[in-house]
């Protein structure tokens, strides 16, 4: 009897910490999934933090080129690679050498220039280009530096107000025989195309891409007037 009872209370303890055992897991389960689940809230919410202190706009750090003589600002590149985008650097040799061959002046080269402008123009701004230089015009270059005289273009800067329209400024330096030089500033803004490529060889030497100014003005630098 006794042993009967001995074994009876053995079986009651046995089973109250087997229980006990039991509640004590399910309390650390409950307690781990509690942990876990307030970890992945503050990982979250950290994230959310993070994205919203970057900035919704990226730096692109540049350099900035100021002409000595005249302080004129002029972006050379992006740090980022120093590589221009191929397209504004092909409207960029355009457009300077096409002010170039309309803006300077020698006689020996004249006619060279007026080809270029010509390939380099619409026909709106090829005549009034003719215009400009046929000694019928008391201010045509021929009229007014005649054999001697000479005149060289320094680009300073060329930027686009859009994408088909560039504004240039440069420097325009007048040689007269032994006579100190004559430099003016100015600024250039042209409107400009791109149509079918030449037909002609000799027009595709100079233009082999179709490049058309339609528009073309001339106005002293703003930036320079006194």
């Amino acid at each position: 009897m006794k042993t009967r009872d001995a074994f009876d209370h053995y079986q009651k303890e046995v089973l109250s910490w087997e229980t006990h055992r039991v509640l004590e897991l399910q309390q650390s389960k409950s307690i781990a999934w509690r942990v876990a689940t307030g970890a992945s809230v503050m990982a979250v919410a950290a994230m959310v933090a993070l994205a919203g202190m970057t900035p919704l706009k990226t730096v692109k750090p540049f350099v900035i080129r100021v002409d000595n003589a005249t302080g004129i600002v002029d972006v050379v590149s992006e740090l980022k690679d120093a590589k221009t985008n191929y397209d504004e650097a092909i409207n960029k040799y355009f457009v300077q050498w096409y002010v170039r061959y309309r803006e300077a002046y020698g006689f020996d080269l004249l006619e060279d220039y007026y080809f270029a402008v010509g390939a380099l123009s619409s026909s709106v701004e090829q005549k009034r280009y003719l215009k400009e230089i046929e000694t019928s015009n008391p201010e045509s270059p021929i009229k007014r530096y005649g054999k001697t005289g000479r005149i060289r273009i320094d680009i300073k800067s060329i930027s686009f107000l859009k994408p088909t329209v560039a504004l240039v400024r440069y420097t325009q330096i007048l040689e007269r025989g032994a006579d100190q030089e004559e430099r003016t500033h100015w600024a250039a803004t042209l409107t400009f195309q791109y149509g079918n490529a030449p037909a002609s060889e000799k027009v595709r030497g100079v233009n082999p891409l179709g490049f058309e100014v339609t528009d073309y003005r001339v106005d002293p630098d703003a930036a320079l007037v006194e």
